[in-house]
């Protein structure tokens, strides 16, 4: 995996009109159809909206599509 060279494990997000693309992050912790919580490097990553969905999904990456309203950090 491409990680494993690079190894860099600062986040990344990526934001586009109804989705957001997620790379390194750590541990989801909530997910709802209006709300999915996201532990992030020394940061919760909250996405609030309707209709979200993660749609792709693996050991470092994600992508969440939906109708995003709102993006929050919390630590």
């Amino acid at each position: 995996m491409i990680k494993n060279i690079i190894k860099d494990d600062n986040y990344e997000i990526h934001i586009k009109e109804n989705n957001i693309h997620l790379i390194n992050y750590i541990n989801i912790i909530d997910i709802s159809s209006s709300k999915i919580s996201i532990s992030i490097k020394n940061k919760i990553l909250i996405i609030k909206g309707s209709n979200l969905i993660i749609s792709a999904l693996d050991e470092y990456e994600m992508i969440i599509k939906g109708n995003i309203k709102g993006i929050e950090f919390n630590e």
